[in-house]
């Protein structure tokens, strides 16, 4: 076996004479620690060196001019480090951080209405949801929110940023003209060809202060059906009405009014012929809840469609009705807090007293709203930091513990010395005293015996010192010492009288 072939030694030197120290094997973990002080000794040597840093200067500068790109740059670096070039990119790949959705930090909130900041987290989150759902459209889409209810300002993605890149910042703020009010981050505008569509609807309906519109294949290619999406699963029994407008993309005045009328007071959903759909809500979550369901309606009815539509059950309307109520409610257990909560106020109502908010009281159902907040605390788990305000948040307690046996022992867990203290009580043999006031704090609760520090001289030694013992003074001692001291105090008694 040559040099080069000889296996570790483990830390011992083989060509040391027997006397040397180093012959014996070191421990793992100091065998671990004294490679990784060689290995950092190996890199400061080679950062350090000089000509090392003209190589790499020389690499940098020649893949600049010459424009190979980072993959040419890892390749030449690796083939000088040594290192294969996947590890050295997975090294550059987990470097690279996600876009936050809350990039409002700080004083920067100071510059934004009351409750703004919250509504551009929600809404860019929102955007997010879709892109990782895939139910993007380009740059063409647009999902815009009112600010609020006595104004007519909304906030609406800037035109020219893909869904994943938009955060709370870079939202634009505009009038119902969609001429821009205030400037996001960026300095992209808005499409107003697009928000003409989301223009018309809030205006005709104030209720509505979410529009997000749905334009991938599935929708698109239900919206192109004479049917129209058909009451087959409990996705679409969800949505309530669903009404149906032939959009033309041209909205002149005739086009507008037939958009009103087709919306309705009621339907929050709208079917556009040949190019998606617009699910609206009176807040985001219940908009995006609506989103949700409609692609998932969308996407059953297409694997159905192959088996004709003559074989398809529909769902009896009475039914559509009760899962449509349903979706509207809260849950059983949620629901008697909020019927609560609302007898309450009624209750106050009438009296003329005016109601203020309970502290833990639950607050308003809304629609889609649970779904909405674990797809927060998922994005949040994941490293977005969307900056929702959660109104249920999740408090996870201790898991329950397993009962044994023998868990506490038995001196402590019994309750014999309660006995034993009150019989000595009776007897006068023990007095009672508070603990808070300097009471026997080194007896033992479940032994009658007593542990006293006695400080005594050492035996043997022309110098004694003074040294600190236990000693132990068992129940019959006591009882002893008891004894005496009661005859001691009766002849007192005699003598006196």
């Amino acid at each position: 076996m040559t040099e080069l072939e000889q296996p570790p030694q483990n830390g011992i030197d083989p060509t040391a004479g027997e006397d040397d120290e180093n012959n014996k094997a070191r421990p793992a973990d100091i065998e671990q620690d004294m490679r990784e002080m060689e290995r950092r000794k190996r890199v400061e040597a080679i950062m350090g060196s000089k000509l090392f840093r003209e190589e790499l200067e020389r690499i940098v500068d020649s893949a600049r001019e010459g424009g190979a790109g980072a993959s040419g740059i890892l390749q030449q670096l690796s083939d000088i480090v040594g290192v294969p070039v996947n590890r050295v990119s997975n090294v550059f790949k987990s470097s690279g951080c996600m876009v936050p959705i809350n990039d409002i930090r700080g004083v920067e909130s100071m510059g934004y209405a009351k409750g703004e900041k919250i509504l551009r987290c929600k809404l860019a989150a929102t955007f997010r949801l879709l892109d990782l759902n895939g139910w993007t459209q380009g740059l063409g889409a647009q999902i815009t929110a009112r600010l609020k209810v006595d104004q007519e300002y909304f906030l609406v993605n800037p035109y020219g940023l893909l869904y994943h890149e938009i955060t709370a910042s870079a939202l634009n703020k505009v009038d119902m003209q969609g001429q821009i009010v205030e400037q996001g981050t960026t300095n992209f505008g808005v499409n107003k060809s697009h928000f003409v569509l989301h223009s018309v609807v809030h205006a005709a309906r104030p209720d509505i202060r979410c529009a997000i519109y749905i334009g991938c294949s599935p929708v698109v290619a239900i919206s192109s059906l004479k049917s129209g999406l058909l009451a087959l699963t409990k996705d679409a029994c969800v949505l309530g009405e669903i009404s149906t407008h032939a959009y033309t993309g041209l909205f002149d005045e005739d086009e507008r009014n037939r958009l009103v009328r087709n919306l309705g007071p009621n339907s929050k959903v709208m079917l556009l012929a040949n190019h998606g759909a617009l699910c609206c809500g009176e807040t985001i979550e219940e908009a995006f809840y609506a989103a949700c369901h409609i692609v998932q309606a969308c996407e059953t009815q297409l694997k159905l469609l192959p088996v004709g539509v003559d074989n398809l059950v529909l769902i009896p309307e009475e039914s559509r009705k009760l899962i449509y109520d349903q979706s509207r409610r809260p849950p059983e257990d949620l629901e008697k807090k909020f019927a609560a909560v609302t007898t309450d106020d009624d209750a106050a109502g009438k009296e003329e007293v005016p109601v203020h908010p309970k502290i833990g009281s639950p607050p308003k159902w809304r629609v889609g709203g649970a779904e909405f907040e674990a797809l927060m605390r998922m994005l949040d788990n994941a490293g977005y930091r969307t900056g929702y305000i959660y109104r249920h948040p999740l408090i996870k307690s201790d898991p329950p513990k397993p009962k044994n046996d023998v868990e506490l022992p038995p001196a402590v867990s019994s309750l014999g010395y309660l006995l034993e203290e009150e019989e000595l009580f009776r007897q006068g043999i023990w007095k009672k005293g508070d603990l808070r006031k300097g009471g026997d704090r080194s007896r033992w609760l479940n032994s009658p015996n007593v542990y006293q520090k006695v400080e005594v001289l050492e035996t043997g030694t022309p110098d004694p010192k003074k040294i600190t013992k236990v000693e132990i003074i068992t129940f019959e001692d006591m009882q002893t010492t008891q004894q005496q001291t009661q005859k001691v105090v009766n002849l007192k008694e005699i003598e006196g009288n």
